[in-house]
């Protein structure tokens, strides 16, 4: 095999395990260098996402026929419903070759690639049922927070930016690479739209343009102006009336206010680094400069839990965590389960218990090697934790009471605890991840909790935590499987470790309504800690805000990061 077909093989692996959710920390790190720095890999990354994209249209838009016959599908959506096994799965003839030749196309055009010049492929995938949607110009690479405007089209990792289709994000960043090369980060509110790999029209809201050498040209229009770059980084601010502000970071842009009048004298200004201008429109454009501000560029997505991975079960959604993939310090970087940091249960003062769809408790299952506390610490199952802990209005200000029976005289303090089966270092951004199990018709943004470092010390900190990096509403958050909800008889609920292990419960209710997995990550940095210092444990206490808890269903620590090389 010659160099150009390893490196085309290398390519279609990566655009593959993008496509399929599977991609790697150092993979996604090398697909973002490979996209910027080489135009013809663009192509075909693009041309991929074509294909990739119709074929899910496709599949969504069939109807089942009376034909039967079992397919192996290269992408599983959560939201689909797996046969059994041996049961064949409907679908149509005219599905099957289309998706047929569909792989035929991309087979040929991958062989093209390799023995002729490179070139742009236009793959044709018209049906009588449906007709392909434009090109795309440019595409997700991450997403943070966001929030899709309602009638929007849904974007997640990986997914076409369609020419010519207006998107509106209501909250949260969007970051998108085109072909030429630029990168754009788009915070929310903001309404924007795709003219071509060189032309982005921002109709209102905050975005951020870097343009590496070779993507000279790229334009960002807003109702007022276009502006054109000359291999820089610029922001540009949008207002709902159309009011536009430029802030030049590095490099040089050329200002292009729009003319409504055709005698109008105004005209384009060059803009370098530290310059700033204002366009408003009173009788026509009125361009001012106004102050430099740094602040109003964004260079990255902050730092959070990105995604994760699991199994899947028997209806094709969530079960066991696989691995979490987490931005600490500007860098992403992907943790197998096996490398976290686990944890022991060591206080639980609260009301239920989460189990698979089984419905086997622990505490009744006769075997005395299996505790219900290890349904949370000895586990990475998504559906299973020991969930809805006692909480408090206001943060902790003393070490919380924590017997392992409960002293009438003393009681325990509301909450949970944990003690990490290794000191958990604090580095850049992140340092523990916490999965909480939420119910899809409960606050989108998850339930708000404490956490405090343990051992409690004077420089302790509590800090509030009141949105999840991965919510009900992130394009990440996946389906869970069937669980079973088990409530402990007392009204009042148990008071410690020890009785979570022999109290009574109901004997557990399959839950009728579905829920996903919510993540997000804990800086140790916000609990008071120094840089390089660590924690022993958390104490968790839900905020009491409304009737709803929090579910942890997995918490783990982040191994420490290794010094950078000099």
């Amino acid at each position: 095999m010659n160099q150009n077909n390893k490196y085309n093989e290398m390519l279609y692996e990566l655009f593959g395990a993008l496509c399929n959710q599977t991609i790697t920390s150092e993979q996604h790190q090398q697909l973002e260098e490979v996209l910027s720095s080489d135009a013809d890999a663009r192509l075909k990354y693009f041309n991929y996402l074509d294909l990739h994209l119709n074929l899910e249209r496709m599949h969504d838009e069939q109807p089942v026929s009376d034909y039967e016959f079992q397919i192996q599908a290269p992408l599983v959506n959560a939201s689909y419903t797996q046969a059994p096994p041996g049961q064949p799965v409907k679908t149509s003839t005219a599905l099957w070759l289309l998706v047929s030749a569909a792989c035929l196309v991309l087979v040929t055009g991958f062989l093209t690639f390799n023995l002729a010049p490179p070139a742009a492929p236009q793959i044709s995938l018209d049906t009588p049922q449906s007709q392909p949607k434009p090109p795309s110009a440019a595409a997700v690479t991450q997403t943070a927070a966001v929030r899709f405007a309602e009638g929007s089209p849904f974007l997640k990792v990986g997914s076409p930016i369609v020419n010519c289709q207006e998107y509106a994000i209501s909250a949260g960043q969007l970051q998108l690479i085109f072909t030429n090369g630029a990168e754009v980060i788009l915070t929310g509110p903001a309404v924007f739209e795709s003219q071509g790999p060189e032309h982005l029209a921002v109709r209102y809201g905050a975005c951020s343009v870097y343009a590496p050498d070779g993507a000279e040209g790229f334009t960002v229009e807003t109702p007022l102006s276009q502006v054109v770059d000359y291999g820089t980084r610029f922001s540009v601010n949008v207002s709902e009336a159309g009011n536009t502000d430029v802030q030049v970071i590095e490099g040089e842009t050329d200002v292009q206010p729009v003319k409504f009048k055709s005698d109008s004298q105004i005209k384009s200004q060059r803009l370098t680094r530290g310059m700033a201008q204002r366009l408003t429109t009173n009788n026509g454009v009125v361009v001012d400069d106004i102050p430099f501000d740094q602040k109003q560029y964004v260079s990255q997505l902050p730092d959070r839990v990105v995604s994760y991975t699991t199994t899947v079960g028997p209806e094709n959604r969530a079960e066991d965590l696989k691995c979490v993939t987490v931005q600490r310090g500007g860098k992403s970087y992907q943790y197998e389960v096996e490398d976290l940091i686990g944890i022991e249960l060591t206080h639980y003062q609260g009301r239920s218990f989460l189990t698979r769809n089984d419905g086997i408790d622990p505490g009744t299952d006769g075997n005395p090697g299996t505790l219900r506390r290890h349904l949370l610490d000895d586990d990475r199952c998504l559906l299973t934790g020991v969930v809805n802990p006692g909480g408090s209005t206001s943060p902790l200000t003393a070490a919380p009471v924590m017997h392992e029976e409960e002293d009438p005289a003393h009681p325990n303090t509301p909450g949970m605890a944990i003690r990490f089966r290794e000191p958990v270092v604090n580095g850049p951004g992140p340092d523990i991840v916490l999965f909480d199990l939420q119910v899809i018709v409960h606050s989108t943004t998850g339930d708000a909790f404490y956490a405090t470092p343990l051992p409690f010390t004077e420089k302790s900190k509590t800090h509030l935590i009141q949105k999840f990096d991965i919510d009900l509403a992130s394009p990440e958050a996946k389906p869970l499987e069937k669980f079973w909800l088990h409530i402990f008889n007392r009204k009042s609920g148990i008071s410690s470790r020890s009785e979570l292990e022999t109290a009574k419960s109901n004997g557990g209710n399959w839950h009728v309504v579905g829920a996903k997995a919510l993540a997000t990550g804990i800086n140790l940095s916000d609990l008071g800690i120094a840089e390089g210092e660590t924690v022993e444990g958390l104490f968790i206490q839900d905020v009491q805000d409304d009737g709803d808890m929090i579910d942890p269903v997995f918490i783990g620590g982040l191994p420490p990061l290794k010094p950078a090389r000099k």
